[in-house]
């Protein structure tokens, strides 16, 4: 077995496994994505009191054990608790932050500007507005830290601006841009109107505390239909967090 590791961390996942133990995911700061079993966790009240639930920020003390696919958990050390999540639509949206970031890492990688993006997408949810400016913000930039994002200020093919304010296209199976005299035959598009992409691409560059103090305005459809074509090119199917989403916006409606 390895020597002892330790990490900041945040609680993605985490599923009962047998009588008294608990398969745990995180996001670690230095090592990536990170699944361990927590030995005798329902019955612990020292190793890993209530730092367990999802969207627990924490500290992990952990072994590798090559080649299990494993690690094995020693300790956790509770550091900010969901709690200031507890509102449901808070909740909710914290749920798809981790739940997409989660979906987009691969075990074992180190990805420390994904963590950090969690992490402050986190904190943001916590004290301010979920906006769609902030949503669509959080999305480019996961995708961009994820090493999945498509140059979206300019065309793929002749490398025109698509910046100003005339409508671009998306080819739907490759998540790449065109401009309107670059379209080839027999490629699926859909039409991205004019001003989108312009729109996204400032606020992928904003911090994320500065996004929920923005609108996207009569945009914000067109900008989520779009960021969901994007996303859904490296999603195997649709996030558990937005049912929930769903179902609290019916309920308030």
């Amino acid at each position: 077995m390895a020597p002892s590791c330790s990490s900041l961390a945040i609680v993605l996942r985490s599923r009962p496994y047998g009588e008294s133990d608990r398969i745990v995911t995180f996001l670690t700061q230095e090592c990536g994505k990170l699944t361990g079993i927590a030995k005798g966790a329902k019955r612990s009240r020292r190793r890993f009191a209530n730092s367990l639930e999802p969207l627990a920020r924490v500290r992990i003390h952990f072994r590798l054990r090559p080649p299990a696919t494993l690690a094995f958990l020693e300790s956790c050390e509770l550091l900010r608790p969901p709690a200031a999540l507890a509102d449901p639509a808070k909740f909710a949206y914290g749920s798809y932050l981790a739940e997409l970031t989660d979906r987009l890492m691969a075990e074992e990688q180190p990805a420390p500007e994904l963590y950090t993006l969690l992490a402050e997408g986190l904190a943001a949810v916590e004290e301010g507005p979920v906006t769609s400016a902030f949503l669509r913000s959080f999305e480019l930039q996961a995708l961009a830290r994820a090493g999945l994002a498509p140059p979206i200020d300019r065309c793929n093919r002749c490398q025109r601006s698509l910046a100003g304010e005339e409508p671009a296209l998306l080819d739907v199976a490759h998540g790449t841009f065109w401009c309107r005299d670059c379209r080839g035959a027999g490629q699926a598009t859909v039409r991205v109107p004019a001003g989108v992409l312009s729109r996204l691409a400032a606020l992928r560059e904003l911090p994320l505390p500065e996004c929920q103090q923005q609108s996207l305005g009569a945009l914000a459809t067109a900008a989520a239909q779009l960021t969901g074509r994007l996303l859904a090119l490296h999603l195997s199917g649709p996030l558990r967090a937005i049912r929930l989403i769903e179902q609290l916006a019916a309920s308030a409606g």
